[in-house]
């Protein structure tokens, strides 16, 4: 009778570890799809500085993004992506959202993406000379 019930026991704990370890594992694989690293995306061992035409302003979650007309290399006009955080972090942190407008000139410094014409935003500095960081 002992036996049948160690038997019984035993057969619980494995189906309860089983069952809690395809817990952990869905939890884990829902939280990796849900974001990304910036060092997958943005070389944060250099910087790179382009100056530019706003062709495009979006806050939102999870980035926020400018995209810009900078003229490149023989005079061509190259589009540029800029990303930044996400909006909410952005008004909480102060950053003055509605300083932007698209037709504004900028110059923008940041991590330059493995993307090409796409960085990370570190700084803006606006045609008035004011410097922003979000």
């Amino acid at each position: 009778m002992i036996g049948s019930r160690t038997l019984t026991l035993t057969m619980r704990m494995k189906v309860t570890l089983i069952a809690l370890s395809a817990l952990v594992l869905t939890t884990v694989t829902d939280g990796l799809g849900a974001h990304h690293s910036t060092v997958v995306n943005f070389d944060s061992t250099r910087e790179v500085t382009v100056a530019g035409v706003l062709t495009e302003v979006t806050w939102r979650n999870p980035h926020s993004r400018f995209r810009m007309n900078v003229t490149g290399e023989g005079g061509a006009t190259v589009e540029w992506l800029v990303e930044m955080g996400a909006s909410n972090t952005l008004k909480r942190a102060g950053f003055p959202m509605d300083t932007f407008a698209v037709g504004d000139r900028l110059t923008v410094t940041g991590w330059p993406g493995y993307r090409e014409r796409s960085l990370l935003l570190r700084e803006t500095v606006l045609e008035d000379g004011r410097r922003l960081r979000p």
